[in-house]
């Protein structure tokens, strides 16, 4: 399959997880977006953005089997897990739960937000390797407490490359009345995804990875009643009177949503 790609034929390539490469006919979809943007920049942004982006969605929506009013594209899963940890509005006190296996940004991110608000990131020890759903679990839920607020997971962890029980972790997270956050940055295009069963209140994946979307395509899936609680990254015209979920991740300035519409 090298001919496919428009990788250095001298280089055998293994770090897909990282950045992954594009298909050649998806890097040429996405070159397409890009020629037909700069050919009328005001009527592809101003006019016709919006509607492209919505049937975007609607296809990675039904992709990772989700609503389509719950998802939003964001540039990566770091974007879309910051967004979620900012939505929880920590106090002074409250826990963040989580396994000694998360990605680092993201471990960085949970604890400037952590800091800021006068809360703990817990990080629980996960013995390796996996060999039973249940002991995940309890390794996890043992380090809970009446402080906890929110239990933060991987799907597939990044640097051990587990699947963890997410399943049994949202289900015991939920008996607790805790929120849930998922990095799913490796999971779409490596696992079935049905969002809609799973129940987890956040989720953040990746498109471009090991679905071969270019580069800074990635979601977040937020349940209906997080989605008032979830801020752009920025704040700009999205934000304005007619202001929803979708709208403040959308309209966030002057942006190329070439990546995005390459989804499909």
């Amino acid at each position: 399959m090298r001919s496919e790609f428009l990788l250095d034929p001298e280089v055998v390539f293994l770090n897909h997880g990282s950045f992954g490469a594009c298909p050649r006919p998806v890097f040429e979809r996405y070159q397409a977006w890009q020629l037909e943007l700069e050919r009328q920049p005001v009527e592809f942004i101003a006019r016709r953005q919006a509607d492209l982006l919505d049937e975007a969605r609607a296809r990675l929506a039904d992709y990772v089997g989700a609503e389509v009013s719950d998802v939003v594209f964001v540039p990566n899963a770091t974007s879309g897990v910051n967004l979620a940890a900012r939505a929880l509005r920590l106090q002074l006190g409250d826990e963040v739960l989580t396994t000694d296996l998360e990605y680092g940004a993201c471990d960085l991110a949970w604890s400037s937000v952590c800091e800021r608000a006068g809360a703990s990131y817990v990080r629980a020890e996960i013995e390796l390797p996996l060999e039973r759903d249940e002991d995940v679990v309890e390794s996890l839920f043992a380090r809970a407490t009446e402080r906890t607020r929110a239990v933060f997971v991987s799907h597939i962890t990044s640097e051990t490359a587990a699947v963890l029980p997410l399943d049994a972790i949202v289900a015991r997270a939920r008996d607790l009345g805790l929120a849930t956050v998922v990095d799913g940055a490796h999971a779409p295009g490596q696992v079935d995804l049905d969002l809609g069963s799973l129940g987890v209140d956040f989720y953040a994946g990746n498109c471009h990875k090991w679905m071969c979307a270019p580069k800074g395509a990635g979601f977040l899936c937020v349940r209906p009643e997080w989605q008032d609680a979830v801020d752009g990254l920025i704040v700009s015209w999205g934000h304005g009177e007619d202001a929803s979920y979708t709208t403040r991740n959308e309209r966030q300035g002057t942006l190329d949503p070439s990546s995005y519409l390459a989804v499909p």
